[in-house]
């Protein structure tokens, strides 16, 4: 044998940008809440044909069909967004489960919950990232679509790795 130590497998450092991504999760998920719920009445208004104010004629039915187009199109670029930002949030559950999970030494009753969380926080994250990816690729066309797309695929290959180191620890006091 050389003296050489095996390579051990680290994951990538995240850069700068991915770590802006992080920041802000929960405000960026009010805030696109807020607009898909805005957008999404914007579109009950279309379809009823109400007036925005008391003192306008309802419109007619050609601004109608356009105005809910666009705030339908606008709520499903919304909640694109809202479900890559959702998926993050179950990625970073998933791997505070995960160290949870590695940290409990010698204790089986400590390890196997977090990790079966763990497990859960990436099934979530998978379904969230899914529906997030499907929804961003109507509007692939655009950068906005890579990015959201982009965002929930890394949640959910982080969170299949954080579910996997979970497996490990708990197997590993099994052993």
């Amino acid at each position: 044998m050389s003296g050489n130590p095996a390579p051990t497998k680290r994951p990538p450092k995240r850069d700068d940008d991915e770590e802006d991504d992080y920041e802000g999760i929960l405000e960026a998920l009010a805030g696109s809440a807020w607009i898909a719920v805005s957008a999404g009445l914007a579109v009950v208004y279309a379809v009823m044909g109400q007036p925005w104010t008391d003192h306008e004629p309802a419109p007619g039915i050609a601004a109608r069909i356009g105005m809910g187009i666009i705030a339908f199109y606008l709520c499903l670029a919304v909640a694109a967004a809202f479900f890559a930002r959702l998926a993050q949030v179950f990625e970073l559950w998933s791997e505070q489960c995960a160290i949870t999970a590695a940290r409990s030494r010698g204790r089986l009753v400590a390890r196997q919950p977090p990790a079966s969380m763990s497990r859960v926080m990436a099934g979530l994250t998978a379904a969230t990232a899914v529906t997030a990816e499907l929804l961003a690729s109507l509007f692939g066309w655009s950068s906005f679509g890579g990015d959201v797309s982009q965002r929930a695929h890394l949640a959910r290959l982080t969170a299949a790795a954080n579910a996997n180191s979970a497996r490990a620890a708990a197997k590993r006091l099994k052993a």
